[in-house]
C-alpha cells in the first residue's frame, strides 16, 4: 500500500510500511538528510545530490533533484518531476522482474500546480558499480560471463517492452548478491513508436559499449548487443 498526501505547496508518496513518525518527520523536511554528520554523502552534482541515510535501522539512498538556475526551475515547474518519474519506472521494471533499488517514498515541493525541488527515497543496495566489478582483476571469467549474462537479458527485457534507460554508464549497475540493479533512472523512458525507441535504444547501447572500449575481455562478453 502506497500513502500519499497532497496539498498546495507539496506532493508526498510513501509505502505504508515504511511510514513511521520518524519516516514522516523526514518527508515534512528531506533537505535535514543533508545537513546531518552521519549522512554519507554519495554524490554532489550541480543536478542532483546523493546521500546514504539510515532512518530505524534502514539505510536509504536520499537523492535531491537541485534546480541548477531560476531558468531551470521554471523549466521544470511544468513537467513531471523527475523524483516522480523515477518512482514511477523503478515500479515498472520491478513488475518486469529487473532488479532496481526498492522505491520507498517521493516527495515533490510545489505551489499549485508547479512542481519544484524534489526528492526520491530508495533502499540502500551494497555493492561495486558494474565498471568496478568488471575492472576487478580478482573476479574470475567465470562470475564475470555469468553477471554479463543477467545483464544482457535485462536489456532483452528493456528491448521487449521498448524501454530505454536513457543513461547506460556502467556506474548507473550494482552488483548486489551476484545481480544486476538498475539505478539511476531519472531519463528511463516507454517509447510510443519503434522508430523513436530504435534511436534510443542504438544510443543506450552505443553508450554502454563505451564502457569496455579499453577491456576487450569485457567488450566480448557484451558483443552480442552490438547487433541487437
Amino acid at each position: 500500500m502506497i500513502k500519499k498526501k497532497k496539498t498546495i505547496f507539496y506532493l508526498s508518496l510513501c509505502k505504508d510500511k515504511f511510514l513511521t513518525q520518524t519516516m514522516k518527520l523526514l518527508l515534512k523536511n528531506p533537505d535535514t538528510a543533508f545537513n546531518v554528520p552521519e549522512s554519507a554523502l554519495l554524490k554532489n552534482g550541480n543536478s542532483a545530490t546523493l546521500v546514504k541515510y539510515k532512518l530505524d535501522n534502514n539505510e536509504f539512498v536520499i537523492k535531491r533533484y537541485n534546480m541548477k538556475t531560476s531558468r531551470h526551475a521554471l523549466r521544470r515547474a511544468f513537467k513531471k518531476s523527475r523524483a516522480d518519474h523515477s518512482w514511477h519506472y523503478a515500479h515498472l521494471i520491478s513488475k518486469m522482474k529487473i532488479h532496481t533499488p526498492f522505491p520507498v517514498a517521493m516527495k515533490e515541493k510545489r505551489w499549485g500546480p508547479f512542481r519544484n525541488k524534489a526528492f526520491f527515497i530508495c533502499e540502500y543496495v551494497e555493492g561495486p558499480t558494474a565498471l568496478n566489478y568488471f575492472n576487478d582483476p580478482e573476479i574470475d571469467h567465470a562470475a564475470k560471463s555469468a553477471i554479463a549474462e543477467k545483464i544482457i537479458a535485462i536489456f532483452g527485457l528493456l528491448k521487449s517492452a521498448m524501454i530505454t534507460h536513457g543513461d547506460m554508464k556502467a556506474t548507473n549497475i550494482i552488483i548486489h548478491n551476484m545481480e544486476p540493479y538498475l539505478i539511476d533512472l531519472d531519463s528511463m523512458t516507454a517509447h510510443k513508436t519503434d522508430f523513436r525507441f530504435k534511436r534510443a535504444w542504438q544510443k543506450d547501447i552505443k553508450r554502454f559499449m563505451k564502457n569496455w572500449k579499453d577491456l576487450p575481455g569485457v567488450f566480448q562478453l557484451f558483443s552480442q548487443l552490438r547487433i541487437v
